[in-house]
């Protein structure tokens, strides 16, 4: 059974994701009305890579509709960091199991 801390945390890190894809867009559409994108790439190339970014949001938008009372960057860095912490062997509530006094 998922627990709704999993649930969190798992869009926590798709909505990461989307975030990512959004910005990366936002770089591409700054390069092409700037015109700097005429530097590094080939028209056609260009397109596709915007084209492609684009199917990345949407799928990524798919798994985690944006929700502005969920998705501020603050609190999915935060999320992330939490992660993070779990990731080297903490409890869900932040105890190292070493220390968790509710063991027997």
């Amino acid at each position: 059974m998922t627990t709704p801390y999993e649930t969190d945390r798992g869009r926590s890190l798709i909505a990461r994701w989307r975030i990512l894809a959004s910005r990366r867009l936002d770089h591409l559409i700054d390069l092409y009305e700037s015109g700097r994108w005429r530097l590094y790439h080939e028209e056609a190339e260009f397109l596709q890579m915007v084209q492609e970014e684009r199917a990345v949001l949407e799928t990524w938008e798919a798994l985690a509709p944006p929700d502005p009372s969920k998705d501020k960057v603050a609190e999915i860095a935060v999320a992330q960091i939490a992660d993070d912490a779990l990731g080297v062997g903490l409890s869900p509530n932040g105890i190292s199991p070493e220390r968790d006094l509710r063991k027997s």
